[in-house]
């Protein structure tokens, strides 16, 4: 994976952090797909499982079941790295002007998209680990969401929204998750 941004060493924890690639994806949006989506003006904790569920709920209904753990996870992910990272002034008592967003795009035959929005502008920072150290030590406090949906997404970007923060994008490739049947097979 090529990364062109700028590195944040952090040597006393042996982990280096990267900037997410930005990227603009709008021709895409221009493909038939399904949407929907949830905002929370005032996001606690609670919000992560209440995401989930929507989450499978709505792949429920799409039939898109076999896909279900895998999104689940990237909810979580994403919008545990929104309720922490992701408000424009943590010290205000109305951070969360711009809601807290999750939104599921599916593209028939082709993918889901996995899309959390916040109020900050900041880039979600990648973290790569150096290889003399032990994984558990460097990251006992942050940096395992953005490591978990690289594992789990076939692609993740974010897009700036200036003034009103941000969005992060996990993609999953349906092929992947359902068999093709066999010739002669019906499905």
């Amino acid at each position: 994976m090529t990364i062109e941004s700028p590195e944040i060493q952090s040597a006393s924890t042996g982990r280096v952090r990267v900037a997410l690639a930005e990227d603009d994806w709008t021709t895409t949006l221009q493909q038939r797909h399904w949407y929907r989506c949830w905002a929370w003006r005032s996001a606690g904790s609670e919000v992560a499982g209440i995401a989930r569920g929507l989450a499978a709920e709505t792949l429920a209904d799409w039939r898109l079941g076999p896909m279900s753990d895998d999104v689940k996870l990237c909810v979580s992910e994403l919008v545990g790295n929104a309720l922490l990272h992701g408000q424009s002034d943590p010290a205000s008592h109305d951070a969360w002007s711009t809601p807290l967003s999750l939104g599921l795009r599916y593209f028939p035959s082709t993918c889901l998209m996995v899309e959390v929005g916040d109020s900050s502008v900041a880039p979600p920072l990648w973290t790569w680990l150096d290889p003399e150290i032990d994984p558990g030590e460097a990251l006992f406090a942050d940096g395992r969401g953005l490591m978990i949906l690289r594992e789990i997404a076939d692609r993740v970007w974010w897009r700036c929204h200036p003034g009103a923060g941000k969005t992060v994008y996990a993609r999953l490739d349906t092929p992947r998750y359902f068999e093709a049947p066999v010739c002669g097979e019906h499905a």
